[in-house]
């Protein structure tokens, strides 16, 4: 029984330190996002679940051995079992209690954005506001909401402005907030590590990248290559300009197979 509890051990330790070096390895992750991140919140999942059966195999083991071990070893053991228990407990507060503070997907000008219109949607809230950036963002909570500022509205054409649309309710609707706070919360248990740095940076990529998919199986991959291509001109960001060419060499649904969630339709024609 103790062999197994440090082998669940070993193993949950195993995955905190390889998988980062795996899932951003190569380029595969780049051409299939969605894949990728489920594979990461599949084996953040299962070193979790590892590490706590491991804990309370190896304190049940410990407490059965305790009269037939010598009395250091049994301290030693013990010891070892409780650092691990405190350890994850910790984590677990601070992933729980702290994490909001974490950065998530809203930018660092969220604090100053003043609306002007609020409208809802199903699935969300459209918050319009002043400001000459053209950029737009999610915010995820009870009610979660997309902000617009009213430079992007004015840039971009209905159909673009929907694409940008579906890309920001994709990053509601698939949680991507908590990928990011997840790959923070890895950098923090492993800090100064390369792979934990390089695990953050690939998953605010990937999310990116899974919302210009879900984005362009839902409203044409058309519309937000071109949007992408308007914003990347107006704000010199050279990563716009790659993602609307990362769009145009695969193949996506016909019109007649789109579907775009309700709540956009209408939030497109607003000005």
């Amino acid at each position: 029984m103790l062999l197994l509890a440090l082998v669940l051990l070993g193993t949950a330790l195993a995955l905190a330190v390889l998988c980062p070096r795996v899932l951003t390895a190569g380029r595969w992750h780049l051409f299939h996002p969605r894949a990728a991140l489920t594979v990461w919140f599949g084996s953040f999942g299962v070193g979790i679940a590892t590490a706590l059966a491991g804990i309370a195999l190896g304190i049940v083991a410990v407490e059965s051995l305790r009269h037939t071990i010598p009395h250091t070893t049994s301290v030693t053991l013990s010891a070892v079992i409780w650092v691990a228990a405190g350890i994850s407990g910790v984590f677990l507060v601070f992933a729980f209690t702290f994490a909001g503070s974490l950065q998530s997907l809203r930018p660092a000008s969220h604090s100053h954005a003043v609306a002007y219109a609020r409208d809802e949607h199903i699935g969300f809230t459209l918050v319009r506001f002043h400001s000459e950036t053209p950029e737009a963002y999610a915010v995820p909570g009870r009610r979660p909401e997309i902000f617009v500022s009213s430079a992007m509205e004015q840039l971009l054409t209905p159909p673009q402005l929907q694409a940008v649309l579906a890309h920001e309710f994709a990053h509601l609707r698939h949680q991507h907030g908590l990928a990011i706070r997840i790959a923070q919360l890895n950098t923090l248990v492993l800090p100064g590590t390369r792979a934990s740095r390089a695990l953050e940076r690939a998953t605010r990529l990937q999310i990116e990248l899974a919302a210009d998919d879900a984005a362009a199986r839902q409203v044409g991959a058309a519309h937000l290559a071109n949007a992408l291509i308007v914003l990347a001109a107006a704000t010199h960001d050279v990563g716009m300009t790659l993602r609307a060419e990362r769009l145009t060499r695969k193949r996506w649904p016909t019109p007649q197979r789109r579907r775009i969630p309700q709540g956009l339709h209408a939030a497109a024609q607003l000005r």
